[in-house]
């Protein structure tokens, strides 16, 4: 405290209090099936929501790091995004901003999300087009302008999202959903926390740990198995060796 070091105080008053407990966070990430659902409505009355459902399922992205998305950021040949700033509602407007962590990051991405957002700037280059525009590099990714000067905002972007739920019928699931969702098929699917840590922005592994510990049970399991078989197979490869010759007495 800023006052002890000074000498204004003997104490930080601040010391003896008991700080409230933090409730564990309440994760439910939708199911791939439920996923594939909201993405196929979504194919069918809105591409680019559509897009915007695959990317945050690919990249676990927070919903103000996708909307700040511009099309400079993304390399598709490498395949892959550059994760380096926000964009936040403020009171005059949409104001572009550090990701929470104040770090920047590239994320991979797989072929299908590489088509997908192939085939979204190839819709963005025709709209631009038609109104004799064209797309410069800043344009965003995500924007209702033809010339993507625009980005959309947060709030719009999560009402699309829960009308698109209404309609497909999945429920209890929100935008933010789908970051826990990358999260917790990649742990349970035995990927390193460090690696899922990295790829959701957080500063360190321990923060992923401390959300998404409950869900490391099935990747657990797995490693279970993954050395029960290599020791199987060492059994059997021992029992088929040939038995080495006794020593002379």
């Amino acid at each position: 405290m800023q006052g002890v070091r000074w000498g204004w105080l003997p104490r930080n008053p601040a010391s003896s209090a008991s700080p409230p407990r933090v409730p564990t966070p309440d994760v439910r990430p939708p199911s791939p099936a439920e996923l594939a659902r909201l993405f196929a409505a979504a194919g069918d009355a809105d591409p680019d929501l559509a897009d915007f459902i695959l990317l945050a399922a690919a990249t676990g992205a927070r919903r103000s790091e996708l909307v700040a998305l511009q099309w400079s950021d993304v390399d598709l040949d490498a395949g892959r995004v550059c994760i380096s700033r926000a964009i936040v509602a403020g009171p005059d407007g949409l104001v572009a901003k550090d990701t929470k962590t104040h770090a920047a990051r590239r994320v991979s991405l797989d072929a299908t999300c590489v088509a997908a957002l192939a085939a979204h700037r190839r819709r963005a280059d025709e709209r631009a087009s038609v109104c004799g525009r064209s797309l410069p590099p800043d344009a965003f990714v995500f924007s209702n302008e033809v010339d993507g000067s625009v980005a959309w905002y947060p709030d719009s972007a999560s009402r699309s999202f829960t009308r698109l739920c209404r309609r497909a019928g999945v429920s209890g699931v929100r935008p933010h959903d789908l970051r826990h969702y990358v999260a917790t098929r990649l742990l349970s699917a035995g990927v390193d926390v460090r690696t899922v840590a990295g790829r959701l922005g957080h500063r360190n592994a321990a923060t992923t740990l401390n959300v998404y510990s409950h869900f490391l049970v099935e990747a657990d399991r797995q490693a279970a198995d993954v050395l029960g078989r290599i020791f199987d197979d060492a059994v059997v490869e021992g029992a088929a060796a040939p038995a080495a010759p006794a020593g002379r007495a």
